[in-house]
């Protein structure tokens, strides 16, 4: 019988997000190597009442919940041989020994609840920020990673953990297909999704919860209005945005389509709040596409000269944005041929999986 792997998450991995996007890459490399993987979520392992909590109550404590139905659900695996137990977030605080036998433990932190609280206060309710930056962070998701090896998505990450919870940390980042996130011919996109072939077209790809900074995005299809846009939304949509004839509104864009709709793009516009990493960032420039973005995990690390000029330093000034959005029209040849050049090979350097995988093994152990 191979080794097992398991891994403890909140969701189930066939839903969108950039948690749910690294588990079924870890489902896949392990499988590549030989292992047997357990992936255990509260689809699979929650009672009927947790996998879609309706009270408050239930909601609130959701994630302590979930994770002691999750270590539960791993006892009714002790007899395989598993070679390690990876949990994520605020998930994973109780993982318990089978047998006598303790396989490796490592915890994987995207980010924190705490410094997300911080940079979201002015949108939320005092009792939300205190929730988010007490319950969620200094208790759930410091008590998820005792006892563990602490990997992390980002040095942004990586200095979060240490700052707020005393726990040194080793950044894995995050793995990206770099063969289906590919440059592609920007005519043959655009004709695919009945886009003129002249003028400026730019593209967002998020949500429009407050920490991702759509009021930008709103605020840039107003002062840009010789741009057409692209917006790759998840979850709810304004039904307003259906109105403007420079805005094309891709509703939950499945995983095939996203390298077409980057293609489309002169320019992407990623204005978060707080992103520990940011898989889109890393995503439109394996495209060959120009990201102008608010400092994050993933900006930081592939936004190098010349690009820096594209890191806007103020995520809430909208100034900055368009005016970054401008320099890239004006001199879109330019910046086209420092993402291929520079920032490409840098994201395939660091997250192709035949690259990233030899690294995350190393670090963990495995």
């Amino acid at each position: 019988m191979p080794k097992a792997v398991a891994i403890l998450t909140a969701e189930p991995p066939t839903n969108p997000g950039g948690v749910e996007h690294l588990v079924r890459e870890l489902r896949r490399g392990f499988e590549q190597r030989g292992y047997e993987v357990l992936v255990l979520h509260r689809g699979n392992a929650a009672p009927p009442w947790l996998q879609a909590p309706k009270g408050r109550l239930v909601r609130g404590i959701g994630d302590l919940l979930i994770s002691w139905y999750l270590g539960r659900k791993l006892l009714q695996f002790s007899h395989r041989e598993l070679a390690a137990v990876i949990t994520h977030g605020p998930v994973g605080w109780y993982v318990p020994d089978a047998n006598g036998h303790a396989p490796q433990k490592l915890h994987l932190y995207h980010g924190t609840f705490r410094a997300q609280a911080e940079a979201i206060r002015p949108f939320i309710k005092c009792v939300g920020y205190l929730k988010l930056k007490w319950w969620d962070s200094m208790l759930l998701e410091r008590a998820c990673g005792a006892g563990k090896r602490v990997l992390c998505n980002s040095d942004q990450t990586r200095e979060e953990v240490l700052r707020f919870f005393g726990y040194r940390g080793v950044t894995t980042w995050l793995p990206l297909d770099t063969s289906h996130f590919r440059p592609l011919d920007q005519p043959t996109c655009r004709e695919s999704l009945g886009l003129p072939q002249q003028g400026g077209v730019g593209i967002f790809v998020g949500s429009t919860h407050p920490v991702k900074g759509f009021p930008i995005v709103r605020s840039l299809i107003q002062s840009l209005p010789s741009v057409r846009w692209l917006l790759a939304l998840r979850g709810s949509v304004p039904a307003d945005l259906g109105d403007d004839p420079m805005v094309k509104v891709i509703a939950d864009a499945p995983y095939d389509l996203l390298p077409a709709l980057y293609g489309a793009a002169d320019f992407a516009v990623f204005p978060s709040r707080y992103e520990p990493f940011g898989y889109v960032v890393a995503e439109a420039l394996a495209c060959g596409t120009p990201v102008i973005a608010a400092p994050g995990g993933a900006s930081r690390l592939f936004l190098q000269p010349p690009l820096d000029s594209l890191l806007v330093k103020d995520a809430t000034d909208s100034g900055q944005y368009v005016a970054a959005v401008r320099k890239v029209l004006h001199d879109g040849l330019h910046y086209k041929q420092a993402v291929i050049q520079e920032a490409r090979p840098n994201v395939v350097q660091t997250m192709a999986p035949e690259n990233w995988w030899p690294r995350f093994l190393t670090v963990s152990g495995l």
